[in-house]
């Protein structure tokens, strides 16, 4: 498949399989006008990467996922622990989120929103 079929089929840009290609999670074939082509196996692998990078793993965290996608012999324990050390990163953020949430809640709260100039949103981001 061309790389303008493949980005189309994805749903991802040119420049984003040509980076994994540079990264080597793919490798193309040249076709002798010197396109691109790219075999079912590499379709495989950018489609996984692609599922995966929606579920928010990192590309590290794609490429040792691909290694393990292409291993008949992996351990299912250590896809697990990927995952699970995933899960962990995004509950932090999300946490982290909803204390930001809900400081930006109370000083909107604060905040009288008329002519004058007092504003604790201003007094807050001042601070020390």
């Amino acid at each position: 498949m061309l790389i303008s079929e493949l980005s189309k089929k994805l749903k991802i840009t040119r420049r984003a399989i040509r980076y994994y290609e540079d990264i080597g999670i793919i490798k193309s074939k040249r076709m002798n006008n010197n396109y691109r082509y790219f075999d079912q196996s590499n379709i495989d692998k950018l489609k996984f990467l692609v599922r995966a990078r929606h579920l928010g793993f990192s590309l590290e965290e794609c490429k040792e996922l691909i290694v393990l996608f292409k291993n008949d012999n992996r351990k299912s324990e250590h896809v697990r622990n990927i995952a699970k050390n995933k899960l962990i990163i995004i509950t932090k953020q999300i946490d982290e989120l909803s204390d930001l949430k809900a400081s930006l809640e109370w000083l909107i709260k604060k905040c009288p929103g008329n002519n004058k100039p007092d504003c604790p949103i201003i007094s807050e981001l001042a601070k020390d």
